[in-house]
Protein backbone atom coordinates (compact mmCIF):
# COMPACT_ATOMS: atom_id res chain seq x y z
CA UNK A 1 0.00 0.00 0.00
CA UNK A 2 1.34 3.07 -0.99
CA UNK A 3 1.75 6.05 1.91
CA UNK A 4 3.08 9.26 0.15
CA UNK A 5 1.33 12.60 -0.11
CA UNK A 6 -0.24 13.93 -3.01
CA UNK A 7 -0.90 17.53 -3.78
CA UNK A 8 -4.64 18.57 -4.42
CA UNK A 9 -4.34 22.62 -4.80
CA UNK A 10 -1.72 25.37 -3.82
CA UNK A 11 -2.87 24.85 0.13
CA UNK A 12 -3.96 21.27 0.26
CA UNK A 13 -2.16 17.69 0.59
CA UNK A 14 -3.47 14.17 1.16
CA UNK A 15 -2.30 10.85 1.83
CA UNK A 16 -4.71 8.02 2.16
CA UNK A 17 -4.72 4.08 2.31
CA UNK A 18 -8.34 1.81 1.87
CA UNK A 19 -8.88 -1.24 3.84
CA UNK A 20 -11.78 -3.66 2.89
CA UNK A 21 -14.18 -1.20 5.04
CA UNK A 22 -12.60 1.91 6.31
CA UNK A 23 -10.31 4.58 4.44
CA UNK A 24 -7.20 6.53 6.89
CA UNK A 25 -6.47 9.65 5.78
CA UNK A 26 -3.91 12.36 6.16
CA UNK A 27 -4.51 15.81 5.37
CA UNK A 28 -2.07 19.21 5.64
CA UNK A 29 -3.65 21.78 5.19
CA UNK A 30 -1.98 25.72 4.95
CA UNK A 31 -3.05 28.83 7.15
CA UNK A 32 -6.50 30.20 5.83
CA UNK A 33 -7.21 27.15 3.50
CA UNK A 34 -10.88 25.99 2.83
CA UNK A 35 -12.44 22.64 1.79
CA UNK A 36 -15.22 23.41 0.44
CA UNK A 37 -18.84 22.49 2.12
CA UNK A 38 -19.80 18.69 0.64
CA UNK A 39 -21.38 15.54 1.61
CA UNK A 40 -20.95 11.86 1.53
CA UNK A 41 -22.27 8.97 2.78
CA UNK A 42 -19.17 7.76 4.40
CA UNK A 43 -19.52 8.62 8.32
CA UNK A 44 -16.27 10.23 9.18
CA UNK A 45 -14.12 10.69 12.74
CA UNK A 46 -11.62 13.72 12.36
CA UNK A 47 -8.53 13.97 14.83
CA UNK A 48 -6.71 17.54 14.61
CA UNK A 49 -3.32 16.26 15.05
CA UNK A 50 -1.76 19.86 14.68
CA UNK A 51 -2.87 23.61 14.24
CA UNK A 52 -6.20 24.69 14.82
CA UNK A 53 -9.74 24.71 12.37
CA UNK A 54 -12.93 25.89 12.34
CA UNK A 55 -15.21 22.89 11.90
CA UNK A 56 -18.84 23.62 9.78
CA UNK A 57 -20.68 19.93 10.49
CA UNK A 58 -24.76 20.51 9.39
CA UNK A 59 -25.11 23.97 10.01
CA UNK A 60 -23.04 24.04 13.66
CA UNK A 61 -19.60 25.62 13.85
CA UNK A 62 -16.99 24.31 16.00
CA UNK A 63 -13.60 25.82 16.71
CA UNK A 64 -11.17 22.59 16.91
CA UNK A 65 -7.93 22.28 18.12
CA UNK A 66 -4.81 19.99 18.03
CA UNK A 67 -6.42 15.99 20.28
CA UNK A 68 -9.25 17.22 19.69
CA UNK A 69 -11.97 14.61 17.49
CA UNK A 70 -14.70 15.98 15.43
CA UNK A 71 -17.66 12.99 14.33
CA UNK A 72 -19.23 13.64 10.94
CA UNK A 73 -22.28 11.79 10.41
CA UNK A 74 -23.20 10.15 7.13
CA UNK A 75 -24.68 12.14 4.89
CA UNK A 76 -24.14 15.42 6.83
CA UNK A 77 -22.83 18.48 4.99
CA UNK A 78 -19.49 19.84 6.37
CA UNK A 79 -16.85 22.13 5.37
CA UNK A 80 -13.38 22.66 7.05
CA UNK A 81 -11.29 26.24 7.37
CA UNK A 82 -7.50 26.20 8.11
CA UNK A 83 -6.85 28.74 11.13
CA UNK A 84 -3.59 27.77 11.44
CA UNK A 85 -1.48 25.25 9.61
CA UNK A 86 -3.33 22.20 9.97
CA UNK A 87 -3.01 18.31 10.22
CA UNK A 88 -5.44 15.85 10.09
CA UNK A 89 -6.63 12.69 9.96
CA UNK A 90 -9.45 11.13 9.31
CA UNK A 91 -11.12 7.86 9.21
CA UNK A 92 -14.04 7.08 6.78
CA UNK A 93 -16.41 3.76 6.31
CA UNK A 94 -17.46 2.43 4.54
CA UNK A 95 -14.33 2.67 2.80
CA UNK A 96 -13.75 6.60 -0.06
CA UNK A 97 -14.33 4.34 -3.21
CA UNK A 98 -15.54 7.48 -5.06
CA UNK A 99 -11.83 9.00 -4.42
CA UNK A 100 -10.38 5.86 -6.03
CA UNK A 101 -13.00 6.91 -9.09
CA UNK A 102 -12.03 10.60 -8.89
CA UNK A 103 -14.87 11.59 -6.80
CA UNK A 104 -12.34 14.13 -5.12
CA UNK A 105 -12.65 17.05 -7.53
CA UNK A 106 -14.21 19.01 -4.46
CA UNK A 107 -10.91 18.89 -2.79
CA UNK A 108 -8.55 19.62 -5.87
CA UNK A 109 -10.52 22.98 -7.16
CA UNK A 110 -10.20 24.90 -4.12
CA UNK A 111 -7.19 27.04 -2.89
CA UNK A 112 -7.35 29.44 -0.03
CA UNK A 113 -10.12 31.41 0.84
CA UNK A 114 -9.82 34.23 2.78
Amino acid sequence: MGWTFERLNECLERRYVSGRNLTLAQFRIKAGCKVPAHSHENEQISLVLEGRALFVVGGVAREVSAGEVVHIPPGAPHEVRALTDLVVVDVFSPRRDDWERGGDSYLRGEGPSR
